[in-house]
């Protein structure tokens, strides 16, 4: 497929965050893109477009990408386009259980400019990891390369971490580890993108099992704390 002309991409995820980014970056890449957040928006979006390339999260309210996949593929906006997987959390077992599923490729989220144009031109890109203290401002902008989006971004994140709390209150309360593992899979793409490092490290250290029911608000909550300070003075400058 040459990617040198335009290319028409439907991206679906369900977080603002990672639409934000991708949907930018593959703007500026030169591409047409419709987003999608929804299983509905996406199967209406092909039925009424065609598309060059599909871009889509594996973990949508309700559905995961590979199944979302083979609905799309009875469309014909969608039939013959492209399938790239992404996913916060792609190891090589389930690289290749998306392959098999009839993804082209598979790439873990955060997502540099130079990757996604990788992705889309057939490779499978390296992935940067951002673990630098504090906000980490570097492997923001290397992942966007502009200042004001990634302060925009930030400011989404600002919004968002309350609903991550309420995500978690709700795992917490009905020791529900499947609640628990949806939270922090859409906070692990969200702190990856906007370089906040306590989350991060917060989303790491969290076993998906949630051995330690009692102390994860708690720890929660530091993490927050301890990432605010900066956010809020990154946000007012």
């Amino acid at each position: 497929m040459n990617t040198a002309a335009a290319q028409r991409i439907l991206l679906v995820d369900d977080d603002p965050i990672v639409r934000e980014v991708l949907s930018a970056q593959l703007r500026t890449l030169g591409h047409a893109v419709t987003t999608a957040a929804s299983v509905p928006a996406a199967l209406a979006a092909a039925r009424h477009e065609r598309f060059d390339q599909v871009v889509l999260d594996q973990r949508l309210d309700g559905e995961d990408g590979s199944s979302l996949l083979a609905r799309l593929r009875d469309l014909a906006g969608t039939r013959h386009a492209r399938a790239i997987a992404i996913s916060a959390e792609i190891d090589e077992e389930r690289q290749q259980t998306l392959l098999q599923c009839g993804f082209a490729v598979a790439v873990a989220k955060p997502i540099t400019a130079a990757g996604l144009q990788s992705a889309l031109d057939g490779g499978s890109p390296a992935q940067d990891v951002c673990s630098e203290p504090a906000l980490d401002d570097a492997a923001a902008l290397a992942i966007w390369g502009s200042a004001d989006t990634v302060r925009s971004l930030r400011r989404i994140l600002v919004d968002e971490l309350p609903v991550y709390r309420e995500m978690l209150l709700a795992a917490v309360t009905a020791h529900d580890e499947a609640r628990l593992r949806d939270a922090l899979h859409r906070m692990k793409s969200s702190a990856g993108f906007c370089g906040a490092r306590p989350l991060s490290a917060f989303i790491d250290d969290t076993p998906r099992d949630a051995a330690d029911w009692s102390g994860l608000l708690r720890r929660y909550d530091a993490a927050c704390a301890e990432l605010m300070p900066d956010l809020l003075a990154a946000l007012a400058t």
